[in-house]
C-alpha cells in the first residue's frame, strides 16, 4: 500500500509532501523509491536517485530518513510534533519544527537551530522541552551508531528495499 507523507508547519501551513511512500512490514516505516516525487510548499518538485526509508514512532518528536545512497548511508532527522496516521486519506501527517539532525560518515550535526530559536516562542513549552530532549537522544544514538543509526539497521533496510 502507498501513503503520502505530509509535512506542515505547526501553524498548519504547508511544508512538504512525499507523494510516494510504500508501506513496509514494519509499522511506521515507509520506503520512498528512487525517483519518488517530493513537493515543497513553494512548488519545487524533486526526488532522490536512491531509496530512502522514512521512520516514524507514534508519540515521538522525531522522524528519521535513512538515505540509502550508493556508497554509504546517511540520515536526515526532523524534529516534529508527533505523527498522525489518517487511514481515510492514506497519509502520515506531521508538523516540522525546524530543528534537524544530519548524520553521515563525517559525524553528527545539528541544523537550523537558529530557525528553531526564532520560532519556539510560538510552540507550546512542553513540546519545546520534548523536542530538545529528543534532539539530545538522537545525537547520542547517532554518535554511538545505535538504534536506527546502527550498521545492522542500515544493512537490514538495504536488504529490504532491494
Amino acid at each position: 500500500m502507498n501513503v503520502q507523507l505530509v509535512s506542515s508547519k505547526l501553524d498548519g501551513s504547508p511544508h512538504r509532501i512525499w507523494r510516494t511512500a510504500v508501506c513496509t512490514r514494519d509499522p511506521w516505516a515507509f520506503c520512498i523509491p528512487p525517483g519518488g516525487l517530493v513537493e515543497d510548499a513553494d512548488g519545487r518538485v524533486w526526488s532522490s536517485d536512491y531509496p530512502v526509508v522514512a521512520l516514524f514512532w507514534p508519540g515521538c518528536c522525531a522522524q528519521v530518513f535513512v538515505l540509502l545512497r550508493q556508497t554509504d548511508t546517511a540520515y536526515y532527522c526532523n524534529l516534529i510534533a508527533p505523527p498522525v496516521y489518517d487511514p481515510c486519506a492514506r497519509t502520515i501527517q506531521f508538523a516540522d519544527l525546524d530543528l534537524d539532525v544530519w548524520v553521515s560518515e563525517e559525524g553528527v550535526n545539528v541544523l537550523d537551530e537558529d530557525e528553531f530559536e526564532a520560532h519556539k516562542a510560538n510552540y507550546p513549552g512542553a513540546l519545546v522541552r520534548r523536542v530538545l530532549r529528543t534532539k539530545a537522544e538522537l545525537v547520542h544514538l547517532a554518535a554511538r551508531r545505535a538504534g536506527p543509526f546502527s550498521l545492522a539497521a542500515a544493512a537490514r533496510w538495504r536488504a529490504a528495499v532491494r
